[in-house]
């Protein structure tokens, strides 16, 4: 039973590494080790087991609000090595569900800029602090959002629809100049629909489930003009 159950967990981290790498963080919640331990499948019990599966729905169909996924990331744990750099952005935007900018933990996206987030909009800070943490180099560093946009344009990185996981969205036409708002793309759904995580929305990251065509952001409640794609992804 043993060598079936090993050999079973094989072939599952070969079909679906990606998923396999994300439910270990659940999987070493449940278990109390850590992610490298939990990604040594082969030797949990079968009860184990059944609950890594349950976890891996539970953390791909997490919205975020609360729940298995938000609440292991912000223990402080990091996407598994095997997990795409989309996959660890959309780990990191969603492990920080719920900071306010009043809070201490705010002030880790700000590193650098001499600002904080009770004087300054934040919401660009976020979204590259989710890319930076997620070690991608050499991304924007502008505190205006739409100036997000125009990084991307300038680096080819700017793409007006086809949003995949990780992206930057984009509230506002891409320029320097303020009044616009950023976030990042945590999912795409069936129907159209996006699930994003914000910073500096309702003062704080929040997540959102918008219709990409209707939503709006900013001070001037900018439309989404576009995305921007993570260097390296």
């Amino acid at each position: 039973m043993h060598t079936t159950r090993h050999l079973t967990l094989a072939a599952l981290k070969q079909r679906a590494g990606r998923t396999v790498a994300l439910a270990a963080l659940t999987a070493a919640a449940f278990t109390g080790s850590g992610v490298a331990e939990a990604l040594a499948l082969p030797t949990a019990p079968v009860a184990a087991t059944t609950a890594v599966t349950t976890a891996i729905t539970t953390l791909a169909d997490d919205t975020g609000d609360s729940g298995t996924g938000s609440d292991v990331l912000r223990s402080g744990a990091a996407a598994p090595a095997a997990a795409t750099l989309r996959d660890r952005i959309v780990a990191a935007a969603r492990g920080q569900i719920g900071v306010t900018e009043g809070s201490q933990a705010c002030q880790k996206y700000l590193t650098g800029k001499g600002q904080t987030c009770r004087n300054t909009s934040w919401c660009a800070a976020f979204a590259e602090w989710t890319w930076r943490h997620s070690g991608v180099k050499n991304g924007p560093t502008t505190l205006v959002a739409r100036g997000v946009g125009k990084w991307g344009q300038d680096h080819h990185l700017f793409h007006a629809g086809s949003p995949k996981p990780g992206d930057i969205v984009v509230y506002g036409p891409p320029a320097n100049t303020p009044g616009g708002h950023v976030g990042v793309v945590v999912s795409v759904n069936r129907d159209g629909t996006l699930d994003t995580v914000e910073g500096n929305f309702g003062s704080k990251v929040t997540h959102r489930h918008i219709n990409p065509r209707t939503a709006t952001g900013g001070t001037k409640n900018w439309k989404i003009s576009g995305y921007v794609t993570p260097p390296g992804a």
